[in-house]
């Protein structure tokens, strides 16, 4: 499984709020062949919002949810151009958004998948690397030590 890809990935992306960005990047997976529905996976994705943010801090969120309308279980990567408030548990504004799209069949693995980012991402220095990263090729590269 190959998680992460370079044409997922965008850098500078100029996100207004958490909602135009959690709805762009639905629109982008759908776009990627990602996903069939765009209507079905957004309306998972903020589901799973609404119980808990998915801010986790650090300038990070990992929006994320398992859908029969997910193809392949891919992420999109948002480098943002700019700070968003996402609710973030630590109050931090979010630079960085990775959302996850599951198939149903992967239900009991990705939080799993899920854990493994969250630990990686809690480790500072790839942490300031991917905030720092200046192009698709770097990202991939912070993201692929992850080994997933």
């Amino acid at each position: 499984m190959e998680l992460f890809s370079a044409n997922l990935i965008k850098i500078n992306y100029p996100a207004i709020d958490k909602k135009s960005c959690i709805d762009e990047m639905v629109e982008f997976l759908y776009e990627q062949g990602v996903i069939n529905s765009t209507e079905q996976f957004l309306q998972a994705v903020w589901q799973r919002e609404n119980i808990m943010s998915t801010g986790i801090g650090h300038q990070i969120a990992i929006p994320h949810a398992h859908s029969s309308v997910v193809k392949e279980f891919k992420a999109a990567v948002y480098l943002l151009d700019n700070h968003i408030d996402f609710d973030s548990i630590d109050g931090e504004p979010v630079k960085l958004v990775m959302m996850l799209a599951v198939p149903e069949k992967f239900e009991t693995t990705y939080m799993k998948t899920l854990s493994k980012i969250s630990n990686f991402l809690r480790t500072e220095d790839k942490r300031i690397a991917l905030l720092a990263a200046q192009s698709k090729e770097e990202i991939l590269e912070i993201l692929e030590g992850m080994k997933i």
